[in-house]
């Protein structure tokens, strides 16, 4: 092993500076052209994207521009860009062979149609010691840019072969480990897609009544009218969410045991049907918040009456008698012969979403009260067919979950592979190499 500025590296690999690794590396315009209602798009930081470029918030260029800049940074298939201002990297491979954009003050690594470098070097500037080692470069400092300069020194961690040149063989053998995992979590990934507009469908479908449990859809004798939801299955009513769920049920009294223990669940901690129990921190009574209030069991589900578009709504599935949450949050806890998750749900859906809007249009403070959730209105199905079509969206819910928990054990796959490919430490087989 040798010592490095990336730490200590087998001796059969390298370092070189990223100039030397690519054809070449440049920026574009520091200048702003004026934006135009159409044209061509002008890529900045803010539009890359570890997956790829956003073009939704581009500005558009004139002819004249786009061609002036790409004089001197012009993008070709399988460059790859890297923020220099704001948020820092973010690297992005260009796989698509018609460029039709340009780039301001967005680092630009030519490779002369090297996919395999490209790769590398992608994954290289994704790796943990990369991170590390900008860190070290920028402590200290506020700083949120980084120069062409600086770009152009990257030191880039390369395999060696036995006459000190570049093992490509070896690069691409791990290019491929690495890119297999990627293409994993990616199909993965476009499966929760299609799952999540599965799930939207039967939200909007099954939650109205529109369609059966059994899949067949209601014909029109089959409704009656309510003035402000239109369409209601017949044997179905509408209700207030306070008639069919309690809400706000249990809170701690001031006079609470100051050494009860309790775990506080925070709006930092709920994300739309999760829980982050990583975030929630252990108090005795006589230490926790003044907000930690709010009694939630097993069944429940918190509704976040604070920017409630941003869902922080989630499910407590956990046992335990000493889960707390903020006063920030509506507690909703069953009651006999109400499905909990059907109205869960609902307030997830369209339904809760245009009503918590009309309950803060005109606000400055993006908040709902007590009073406004306790009028929140909801379909009220039989108990059957609650308990039917809670199940069905469940079923969707649980295979999403069941995806993306693979997802979080490829990302885990996948960086203990670039810590020890992409350094040496582990080894591609000869076997392996050889094929």
């Amino acid at each position: 092993m040798k010592e490095t500025v990336l730490g200590l590296i087998p001796l059969d690999w390298d370092i070189v500076k990223a100039k030397d690794f690519c054809d070449f590396v440049t920026d574009g315009t520091h200048d702003t052209p004026i934006p135009k209602e159409e044209g061509h798009y002008l890529v900045t930081s803010k539009n890359l994207k570890n997956d790829g470029l956003d073009f939704e918030n581009c500005y558009f260029i004139s002819k004249e521009d786009f061609v002036s800049i790409n004089r001197r940074s012009g993008v070709s298939q399988y460059d790859l860009l890297y923020g220099m201002i704001g948020t820092i990297g973010n690297p992005t491979i260009i796989y698509q062979s018609e460029i039709d954009f340009a780039v301001k003050n967005v680092g630009l690594f030519k490779m002369g149609g090297d996919l395999q470098k490209s790769i590398w070097l992608y994954n290289f500037l994704n790796s943990h010691f990369y991170s590390n080692y900008i860190s070290r470069m920028q402590s200290g400092t506020s700083q949120q840019f980084v120069g062409l300069g600086f770009l152009r020194k990257i030191p880039v961690l390369i395999p060696k072969t036995s006459d000190n040149n570049i093992d490509w063989h070896r690069l691409s053998k791990i290019n491929y480990s690495l890119s297999t995992v990627d293409k994993t979590i990616q199909a993965t990934k476009n499966s929760i897609a299609k799952l999540e507009k599965l799930k939207t469908s039967l939200m909007q479908n099954l939650l109205t009544g529109k369609m059966k449990p059994d899949g067949t859809w209601r014909k029109e004798d089959e409704f009656w009218i309510d003035d402000k939801f239109g369409k209601v299955p017949n044997g179905w009513k509408i209700s207030y969410l306070k008639d069919v769920q309690d809400i706000n049920r249990e809170s701690l009294p001031a006079s609470t045991d100051p050494n009860y223990i309790l775990k506080y669940i925070t709006i930092e901690a709920v994300f739309t049907d999760r829980i982050d129990f990583n975030k929630v921190p252990v108090y005795k009574f006589s230490e926790a918040p003044g907000r930690a209030r709010r009694i939630i069991k097993k069944g429940d589900f918190i509704v976040s009456t604070v920017r409630p578009n941003l869902k922080g709504f989630a499910r407590l599935q956990e046992e335990g008698d000493n889960w707390i949450c903020s006063t920030g949050f509506a507690t909703v806890s069953p009651i006999e012969k109400q499905v909990s998750d059907f109205y869960f749900f609902q307030i997830l859906s369209f339904i809760g979403e245009k009503q918590f809007a009309s309950f803060i249009s005109g606000s400055n403070y993006p908040a709902v009260t007590d009073r406004d959730f306790k009028q929140l209105k909801v379909y009220e199905a039989p108990f059957e067919e609650q308990i039917e079509i809670a199940s069905k969206i469940e079923s969707v819910v649980a295979i999403i979950n069941k995806k993306q928990a693979s997802i979080n054990q490829l990302d885990k796959l996948k960086k203990s592979l670039m810590q020890n490919l992409l350094t040496g430490k582990v080894r591609i087989p000869q076997e392996a190499l050889n094929q």
